[in-house]
């Protein structure tokens, strides 16, 4: 049996272990799952560890999705982008493989709830899951991207990739936005808040309760201030959740998938954390 583990820290929140377990045993792969609490200065000793033969491969969250990336055989190309991963792949000939499920798991989200495409969006943060965000976007045919930031200086490679993906970009620093561009802001058909759990809730006066879609990343506790703020569809992060895992668990278990189970794996894991299921 192959082993698999989300790291990070803290770990003990994570509910990783719940979905992809549901999905292994689903398909009857070999596949044993745990959480393993890691700092960044462990991935080096960690990484090194996985070519022992005995790892399918591991999901990583934060602090640690760019402390593994130069410790990869290879990249994604969206990884080489972002300089962030959630995903390790361990080859059958013990090479690693840096890929990140987030893109994915927001595009699936939103394709959950009927949206496939949209003009405009609009990120709140400029962190690693913002990153993830702003490739979403592109995917999703976005040309004009607002980012809200508490400071522009911390935005600049956030900037840099919204315009090397070819997206007419713009900042607003939290504090300078004012009741009009409040009202502008809320118009914005699609939203995502990609700040931590309650870093949001100093926000919802700035940001109003806007009319589009908002997939909030946060998810416990649930809802946010900002999502019970929001008057249009609000989507929690644990539909991304899903679906990142989803296709972190196609990769890990190649052997076992079969394409056309998609539907019950994805199935299986809403149940597994109580949630209604998706057609």
């Amino acid at each position: 049996m192959k082993q698999a583990a989300v790291l990070g820290h803290p770990i003990s929140h994570s509910k990783s272990p719940v979905l992809h377990r549901a999905a292994y045993q689903l398909l009857g792969a070999p596949i044993s799952y745990s959480a393993i609490d890691m700092e960044p200065g462990q991935a080096k000793a960690h990484a090194r560890s996985l070519r022992d033969g005995n790892w399918a491969g591991c999901s990583v969250t934060m602090p640690l999705k760019d402390a593994f990336v130069p410790h990869m055989d290879e990249l994604s190309v969206r990884v080489q982008r972002l300089g962030a991963l959630n995903t390790i792949v361990v080859r059958e000939d013990g090479t690693l493989y840096g890929e990140n499920t987030d893109i994915d798991g927001l595009v699936q989200a939103l394709a959950d709830f009927g949206l496939t495409g949209s003009t405009q969006a609009m990120i709140l943060g400029s962190g690693n899951t913002a990153l993830a965000a702003i490739e979403a976007a592109a995917e999703l045919g976005v040309k004009e991207l607002t980012l809200i930031v508490r400071s522009a200086s911390r935005a600049t490679y956030a900037v840099q990739l919204a315009k090397a993906l070819g997206l007419q970009t713009s900042v607003r620093e939290i504090s300078s936005i004012d009741t009009a561009m409040a009202s502008t802001l809320g118009a914005m058909p699609l939203v995502f808040s990609t700040l931590p759990p309650r870093a949001a809730d100093a926000w919802v006066e700035k940001i109003g309760a806007g009319s589009g879609i908002l997939l909030d990343v946060a998810y416990d506790p649930w809802p946010s201030a900002l999502a019970q703020a929001w008057g249009g569809t609000v989507i929690s992060g644990l539909h991304m959740l899903v679906h990142q895992a989803v296709e972190q668990v196609r990769l890990f278990a190649s052997g076992s998938w079969d394409e056309s189970r998609r539907m019950d794996v994805t199935n299986a894991m809403y149940d597994s954390l109580g949630l209604a299921r998706h057609q």
